[in-house]
């Protein structure tokens, strides 16, 4: 072969034309976790349930090499040299989903059961997955991040009723649809390919423009040439959600932030008054008093989908002056995914869409949501600067009021971080900066907790959250969330979350019957592993205010961290037979905590005492689990104590689902 082929391929044409994959020896390890992992899931399992022809995977380079021969029968080899990761996860699903995609995921061959792709750069991480697809209990150091995949798959599939609330999930038809309707573009390199050029082509390809930077070229046509500039820098500003968007702001448009922020003016939206940086109105005149004085020319339609906006700094400031500014700050959702948080509130508030809402959350689907629930109902101008005008607003509250992904002392935690005017009288300077220290930790707990047990690609509850901070003071947005996260997911409410959020939309304070803890904690499986990892979340942070309100010391430093695994305190299968006990009480909630994959393989099959020792030696008081916590202040661990662990559980689950009723119900009849 002398040129590049392609060739669109579905797993079924794997499976006929008897393809094996290497990952080969230059190729980075397996790096894709949760938020990858779920947004593919998220995304496949949409296409599926919509019921779409085709599902494109993307594309993958390969370099053939000598075929295996087996049964009298060539099976051609191809090095995964670029697109590993998703073709990967997608081999990875194949294993979870089980008898399902046995064909794709191994092949029976003179020698045994081989894997349909094996790893070069670990000749032992293909061992593991040989015993994996025999169905051998394997565990391997050198393949931790595949196995944390697994996990991570198969805690997608456990709590996708509980997370998602839609359809039900038929495995065997997804099965199906991944067999028959994912497709992928398979390009043959030629063989005498200089590999190391070609590496050097693919790290400095151009990328291409992202699907929120053509939706803006498409609303800005809208506005006329002469206004459409200011309009321009407040989305772009709004953009970058890996910075604050005060400091994006101010780096491409020199505009006086400080000023602004000092300037207290009357809220269009509300009875009391915010900072001037919050309203677009006033930045948009502060801009336009700027372009004047500076003479610029009105930007083309052109220039505005060509340029990249630089974010480098130019604001004057040193990076000495901002050291107490944490290095890294990372939005916990995409800006495709707050523009469709915004359009939902854009939809709810005008008059020409009344009870409008989109139908998803979906990164993929921004330009067709967009399209179908607004622009084809021929938006003017004047719809489109009010559009960006709340999304100025509602981006500016998400910095000041959400969790951000946050580093300190090279730790990623959730944090809310406030803004303050940094003076210095040496210099006669001042700027904005954000505080070190955590605003409303208990806020930003919940949010973190809500984080972390919903969906990564969608996170439902921001839309009403954000509606709430554009009308109400700061002062009640805690109690509001709580209220908020009891009546949407603690409730015997069953239509679909985005069906459910949108009645905060039209009464921030709707109410649903409320769960019974007894009805939550107390349900029943055949493993403990289908446990709805919410509900272990959500328990955390109720024992977290029962701590800190006894002044436990250990409460202060608590945070919420990704767990996708069940541990069971008393183990399935214990190394003692006496420590055995009845499935009903293996698999009950009070048996049963949500920990890291690694915490889990860790405790294994070890007895109580043993689990107890190693776990008030390393890691109790690391926040690692309350709920452990409360458990291992127990002597023993046998039938009583695990049922009347269960009932204090579902005492303190109630007592405070009771607690925040209560106050919002004082709150509301004021």
């Amino acid at each position: 072969m002398t040129k590049f082929t392609s060739d669109l391929i579905t797993l079924n044409d794997i499976v006929n034309k008897r393809y094996f994959f290497n990952i080969p020896i230059y190729q980075r390890l397996y790096v894709w976790g949760k938020e990858q992992i779920h947004t593919l899931l998220d995304d496949i399992v949409s296409a599926c349930q919509e019921q779409k022809n085709t599902f494109y995977l993307g594309g993958s380079l390969v370099v053939e090499r000598d075929p295996v021969v087996s049964n009298g029968l060539d099976y051609p080899v191809f090095d995964l040299i670029d697109g590993q990761q998703r073709f990967t996860t997608l081999w990875l699903i194949s294993i979870v989903l089980g008898d399902l995609l046995t064909d794709y995921r191994q092949v029976k061959t003179d020698s045994g059961i081989r894997p349909r792709i094996s790893f070069a750069i670990r000749p032992e991480v293909t061992a593991f997955f040989e015993k994996t697809c025999r169905g051998e209990s394997a565990s391997l150091p050198e393949a931790r991040q595949l196995e944390d995949a697994l996990q991570e798959i198969r805690s997608y599939f456990n709590n996708y009723s509980n997370n998602s609330n839609d359809k039900p999930l038929d495995t065997a038809v997804l099965a199906q649809f991944i067999f028959y309707k994912v497709q992928l573009i398979l390009t043959r390199v030629p063989e005498h390919t200089d590999l190391n050029k070609l590496f050097e082509v693919i790290n400095n390809r151009g990328v291409q423009l992202q699907h929120h930077e053509i939706l803006k070229a498409k609303l800005l046509e809208k506005i006329s040439r002469d206004e459409r500039e200011p309009y321009s820098l407040l989305w772009d500003a709004c953009s970058n959600m890996n910075d604050y968007v005060e400091r994006n702001l101010n780096r491409t448009t020199q505009v006086d932030v400080v000023a602004l922020y000092e300037s207290k003016i009357q809220s269009p939206l509300s009875v009391f008054k915010r900072e001037a940086l919050a309203s677009p109105t006033e930045i948009i005149s502060a801009l336009r008093n700027k372009n004047e004085t500076a003479d610029c020319a009105p930007t083309s339609l052109l220039s505005v989908l060509t340029t990249t906006t630089d974010f480098s700094r130019t604001d004057g400031v040193s990076e000495n002056e901002e050291s107490d500014l944490p290095d890294r700050v990372n939005s916990i959702i995409t800006f495709s995914m707050l523009l469709q948080h915004v359009l939902r509130i854009y939809l709810h508030r005008s008059p020409a869409f009344p009870d409008a809402d989109i139908t998803k959350v979906s990164d993929k689907d921004l330009l067709a949501i967009f399209d179908a629930h607004w622009l084809k109902f021929k938006s003017a101008g004047n719809d489109v600067k009010a559009f960006i005008k709340l999304l100025w607003q509602v981006r500016y509250l998400f910095d000041k009021h959400v969790i951000k992904w946050v580093s300190v002392e090279e730790e990623r935690v959730h944090a809310i971080r406030r803004l303050y005017v940094n003076r210095s009288r040496s210099r006669g300077t001042a700027y904005l900066q954000r505080l070190s220290s955590d605003a409303e930790p208990e806020f930003a707990l919940l949010q973190s907790m809500m984080y972390h047990s919903q969906q990564m690609s969608t996170q439902y509850w921001l839309t009403p959250l954000l509606n709430f901070l554009l009308d109400n003071n700061e002062e009640n947005v805690y109690l509001y969330l709580q209220h908020l996260d009891n009546n949407l997911l603690c409730s015997e409410a069953n239509a679909p979350l985005i069906d459910r959020t949108h009645r905060y939309l039209v009464n921030p304070w709707h109410k649903e019957t409320l769960l019974d803890a007894i009805i939550s904690l107390d349900q029943k499986f055949d493993n403990g592993t289908q446990y709805p990892h919410y509900w272990f979340y959500k328990l955390e942070f109720i024992l977290f205010l029962s701590q800190k309100s006894k002044n436990v010391v250990s409460a202060g430093g608590f945070r919420m961290t990704a767990k996708n695994s069940v541990e069971h305190v008393t183990p399935q299968n214990p190394e003692k037979e006496s420590d055995r006990i009845p499935d009903e009480l293996l698999h009950s909630f009070g048996n049963l905590a949500l920990v890291t994959r690694s915490l889990n393989s860790e405790m294994s099959n070890k007895g109580f005492s043993i689990k107890k020792a190693e776990f008030n030696e390393r890691l109790r008081g690391h926040g690692v689990s309350l709920k452990l916590e409360n458990i291992y202040d127990n002597t023993r661990w046998q039938k009583d104590e695990i049922e009347l662990h269960q009932k204090k559980m579902i005492h303190e689950f109630n007592q405070y689902l009771s607690t925040v009723k209560a106050q919002v119900q004082e709150l509301i009849s004021e």
